[in-house]
């Protein structure tokens, strides 16, 4: 059985990096209108200016409810944080 999130429960919601530090929040989803999914996020930090990430690198932990970066994520910040 395929598990749905609303998305208007992820506007606001913090994104942690894997060692469970949060590195920002989710300020904006973008929406391919053809396929229905979800294609990137904003992600808002304190630390800098806002970023856009593909949602390729986040992954939703079901069982915890929370957002979590992948490798993709985790390497994305990296580069944008230098």
């Amino acid at each position: 059985m395929p598990h749905n999130v609303e998305l208007s429960n992820l506007i606001e919601a913090d994104v942690f990096n894997v060692s469970g530090e949060c590195v920002g929040s989710i300020d904006e989803l973008l929406m391919d209108s053809h396929t229905g999914t979800v294609r990137s996020i904003l992600l808002s930090s304190d630390v800098r200016e806002n970023i856009r990430l593909p949602w390729s690198a986040m992954r939703f932990d079901q069982s915890r409810q929370m957002l979590f970066l992948t490798p993709i994520g985790e390497s994305i910040l990296k580069k944008w944080y230098r």
